[in-house]
């Protein structure tokens, strides 16, 4: 059994290539993605997908995960045909794996670093006599070179957004420094935010006046390379090594004791703020130190800390809420998309410390909406609850099982499943209608006044299908304008709302009237004398099979 277990081992070490070579792979994959092919293109987004899940273990999970992200939004923009959408996705994607080996280089042996810093250069378009320089330098002094190139080439892609003729353009051009800022985004000089970029992207794909925004972003790359030379400034040489000649004095003795360093680090593996802070939680000694453990290795000084970055998701949902209430749906998601990022950057490692089926179930549902057509304010609404409920979690509390419930039929419903059951629920509504028209419609007032009540009942569910209808012929059907349907959900805004209970109130209204009269031509409305005719003594007619019964109209 244990041999078995050793082959095993071994055959999941060998999948696991190293990071230049799934590169070259994925280099190989991604070249392959052109629009003129559509089906060559897909096929190569999938390989490039599981390349990415099958080999690249050296990868960290979030950028893993978000190069798979973009990898699907770049099946999207082959679907949709979409030019500029499917470059800017392909250029994260590279990026992407750019950071992952510029991070690699300074970590790399000797021999190693030139592989890493050839695929740097490809993925990220410096040139090769620029990474080669760094190869020789000291880490520090290579790392504020490569960072210095970059803020250049940055600046250089947001004049070009500026100066761009056409919206398409200027999208390439900011989507392009965007990127670049990923590779360096952990520079302690840095005075950008991811969100800055999305939000701006966002005002170029949505129509909106963005140039004001690039202005500002080309104003900080500005301080930022000033702050970048004026730690190069600062930088001290290193220290003499006067005092190393002692130490090989008392080597041999310190050599044995080697290991006791690691009994501390065993026992106190924490700092004493950071311990002293989980040890305040309501959780088991083991899962509170999972949880410091986790900050530590993200360099998160503080409980309090990690909850800003908790109230950043939070922040980005309740934007794409805004943004979905009022119609502007690229920029919806343009905001969940940020959110997912943050959420798994910064908050799902923790999270999994303390709750880690909360962490896997909010991570399907992030993933779940990025994917589902048709997303209304309800769904953010109930993402923001789950992100609520990490935070209750770790303060020992919960929002209890109504909400848990409420995510997983979220979960099994979300997307296309609910829009064919609305779709599907406002087709059936005119088959009543038909109906009651059929058998009711005629002379009688008080009859079709009881239609028009059947009518008013089902009209909320005919325009909540209706806006799936939109929602459908917007995101698949290339039809993005009407995407305005969506507007005439129930659970879109306040408008929808009010005119749902506007129906209601007529619903009560007509059928009131109309049963009411019906009722009295029936005579069961004693108390109205008025209304209720005595009906004089007839003679009494017997009903034989000859006889003849019609319906009265007037009933």
């Amino acid at each position: 059994m244990k041999r078995w277990l050793f082959l095993a081992a071994l055959f999941g070490l060998a999948l696991a290539a190293p990071l230049p070579q799934v590169y070259d792979r994925l280099e190989r994959a991604l070249a392959q993605v052109r629009l003129d092919n559509p089906t060559q293109a897909l096929a190569a987004l999938d390989q490039a997908q599981g390349l990415l899940r099958q080999e690249a273990e050296g990868l960290p999970p979030v950028l893993r995960d978000a190069a798979m992200g973009n990898l699907q939004e770049a099946r999207q923009a082959v679907v949709r045909k979409s030019r500029a959408d499917l470059e800017a996705r392909l250029l994260l994607v590279r990026h992407l794996l750019g950071k992952a080996l510029y991070d690699g280089f300074f970590q790399a042996p000797q021999g190693e670093k030139a592989a890493y810093l050839a695929r740097l250069a490809r993925a990220t378009g410096l040139g090769q006599g620029e990474v080669q320089e760094a190869i020789g330098l000291p880490p520090e002094e290579a790392r504020r070179r490569l960072e210095g190139r970059y803020l250049e080439l940055m600046a250089q892609d947001l004049a070009q957004a500026l100066s761009a003729s056409s919206r398409p353009q200027a999208y390439l051009a900011l989507a392009r420094a965007y990127a670049r800022f990923l590779v360096v985004q952990d520079s302690p000089q840095s005075t950008l935010k991811a969100q800055d970029f999305v939000q701006t992207l966002a005002r170029v794909s949505g129509g909106e006046a963005f140039r004001p925004q690039v202005q500002e972003l080309e104003k900080r790359v500005g301080l930022w390379k000033e702050a970048l030379k004026g730690s190069t400034a600062q930088a001290a040489p290193p220290p003499p090594p006067a005092p190393h000649p002692p130490a090989p004095q008392s080597a041999p003795l310190p050599t044995p004791q080697a290991p006791p360093p690691r009994t501390p680090l065993a026992e106190t593996p924490l700092p004493q703020a950071l311990r002293e802070e989980t040890s305040l939680l309501r959780l088991e000694p083991e899962v509170a130190r999972r949880v410091g453990e986790a900050l530590e290795r993200m360099a998160i000084p503080s409980l309090v800390n990690w909850l800003d970055f908790l109230d950043e998701v939070r922040s980005g949902l309740a934007q794409a809420l805004l943004y979905t209430q009022n119609g502007q749906h690229e920029r919806s998601r343009a905001q969940l998309a940020y959110a997912y990022s943050r959420f798994r950057l910064k908050v799902y490692p923790v999270v999994g410390a303390y709750a880690p089926d909360l962490a896997e179930r909010a991570d399907r549902l992030f993933l779940l909406m990025q994917n589902a057509v048709g997303l209304r304010t309800v769904d953010f609404a109930l993402l923001l609850g789950e992100v609520q409920e990490m935070e209750e979690r770790l303060l020992g509390g919960t929002l209890g099982p109504w909400h848990g419930l409420q995510v997983e039929v979220q979960l099994f419903l979300l997307g296309l499943p609910r829009a064919i059951f609305f779709l599907l629920a406002a087709a059936l509504a005119f088959f009543p209608l038909y109906l009651i028209r059929l058998t009711f419609g005629g002379r009688n007032v008080y009859w079709n006044l009881l239609g028009l009540a059947f009518l008013f009942l089902v009209l909320p569910i005919v325009t909540e299908g209706l806006s799936y209808m939109g929602s459908i012929l917007a995101e698949y059907g290339g039809l993005p304008a009407l995407g305005v349907l969506s507007n005439l959900s129930v659970a879109q805004a306040l408008m929808p709302y009010l005119a749902w209970g506007l129906s209601a109130f007529l619903v009560v209204a007509l059928a009131t009237a109309g049963l009411r009269g019906i009722a009295a031509q029936f005579g069961l409305l004693k108390e109205r004398g008025a209304e209720v005719v005595t009906t004089e003594e007839r003679p009494s007619s017997t009903l034989t099979s000859e006889t003849i019964v019609e319906w009265d109209e007037e009933f």
